[in-house]
């Protein structure tokens, strides 16, 4: 069997095994597994598959084409995931991220002053902070940090600083967040994950601890320093019914954790809507990500103290971001 033929007869079984995109899929599987380039591969079509690859080599190939064809994520099985411009580790128990997820990042971008680059259009401006760099960012059910870390990388480039704040109740998909970050961010931004149910814990050391008198002040004071600029959140958002739709490839493999809350999937755009008085500036911004058919039960749920309320289409015209400004005085 020559190497043509092998590809050709692997991209027929993901196809037949429902794969999207079978034949792109087939080529990153070899491409991955072998090590080997897609000009490299090409130019040895013709030539025998063991002369191209060691017995070791198409054990795994065959190995991790019968995984994909069960089901499993492309991205888990190779390690990694394209995001903006990127690629991001994931794995077992962190969502993947997906392309949709991207004009959450230029949503949040226009919000902090940045506009070199196209965008959708909108009903109204995109609500900006009222704040100067260097922004503080809270990026809440992170996963694998990838609206946050491009967010803070795009900062990076133009040479505007922020500290960035990342939380998730999963370890698994904290661990990955934190690999991420080492990697895409290094040292050169501030940034810190923290295993949290939504909200960040307060730093103790500048915070202080309350007291009488100024003690008490100070302390308030030191607390509303640590608010956020710019709150940001692919939170659970997928309903209880719904779950029984998704394909088995994201039904079976990716957390549930991530995906459901396991009712209307309302409850976290509720919980982050309360929290704004403690964790967002005066005139600091939100941007939530949601379904395609929850942009009006969103903004059914927003307190009277938000504004400047605005909705963003994905690049597929669905509905997919909700933006707005909290008035602390309202």
């Amino acid at each position: 069997m020559t190497l043509q033929e092998y590809l050709k007869e692997k991209t027929e079984l993901l196809s037949r095994s429902g794969v999207p995109e079978a034949e792109n899929e087939a080529w990153v599987v070899l491409e991955t597994v072998s090590g080997l380039t897609r000009s490299y591969i090409r130019f040895s079509f013709a030539k025998e598959l063991a002369e191209v690859v060691s017995s070791e080599v198409f054990s795994s190939l065959e190995k991790t084409y019968e995984l994909r064809s069960c089901g499993e994520p492309l991205a888990y099985i190779v390690g990694h995931a394209p995001f903006y411009d990127l690629e991001f580790s994931v794995g077992e128990g962190v969502l993947i991220p997906r392309f949709d997820t991207e004009i959450l990042v230029e949503t949040a971008l226009k919000a902090l002053g940045i506009g070199d680059f196209p965008f959708p259009e909108t009903d109204a401006p995109i609500p900006k902070v009222s704040s100067e760099a260097p922004f503080i960012i809270y990026d809440l059910c992170t996963g694998s940090g990838c609206v946050g870390i491009t967010i803070a990388r795009e900062l990076l480039k133009r040479s505007i600083p922020c500290r960035l704040l990342m939380t998730d109740i999963s370890e698994a998909a904290a661990s990955y967040a934190k690999k991420n970050a080492q990697e895409i961010l290094g040292n050169k931004v501030a940034w810190e994950v923290q295993i949290a149910d939504l909200w960040p814990k307060q730093d103790a050391k500048k915070a202080g601890k309350a007291g009488a008198g100024d003690a008490a002040d100070e302390a308030r004071d030191a607390k509303k320093e640590l608010r956020a600029d710019l709150i940001v959140s692919n939170p659970p958002y997928i309903t209880k019914d719904e779950m029984d739709d998704l394909s088995i490839e994201v039904g079976k493999h990716e957390p549930h954790l991530a995906l459901t809350d396991g009712g209307d999937g309302l409850t976290f755009y509720k919980r982050i809507f309360e929290g704004l008085k403690d964790h967002l500036k005066d005139g600091g911004v939100f941007a939530v990500e949601h379904g395609y058919m929850q942009k009006e039960s969103i903004r059914k749920l927003m307190p009277g103290y938000i504004t400047d309320v605005v909705s963003v289409k994905d690049y597929g015209d669905n509905d997919r971001v909700t933006c707005g400004r909290y008035e602390e005085t309202l």
